[in-house]
């Protein structure tokens, strides 16, 4: 069930990365590096609201991960949506 959250947060970074991307006039590497400092963002609040908002247990493999996650769930989500 925890996993879930990252594929959620995943889809719904892809709004506002497109949001982000609009008021900015990104495009390019820019816009690459604002999808992956946004997934940074939302994978960094995922795990911390997974784990009750708990630094102390907080290991780099976990944050790393969720980053991942959050970045593939966002990419695929993009993809479906521009695909149609």
């Amino acid at each position: 069930m925890e996993q879930i959250l990252f594929w959620l947060v995943g889809g719904l970074g892809v709004p506002l990365v497109n949001a982000l991307k609009g008021r900015f006039g990104l495009e390019g590497k820019a816009a690459m590096w604002l999808t992956a400092a946004t997934a940074a963002v939302l994978g960094c609040a995922a795990v911390l609201v997974t784990k009750n908002f708990s630094f102390a247990n907080l290991a780099p493999e976990q944050l790393f991960s969720a980053f991942g996650q959050v970045l593939v769930a966002a990419t695929l989500a993009y993809k479906l949506l521009a695909a149609q």
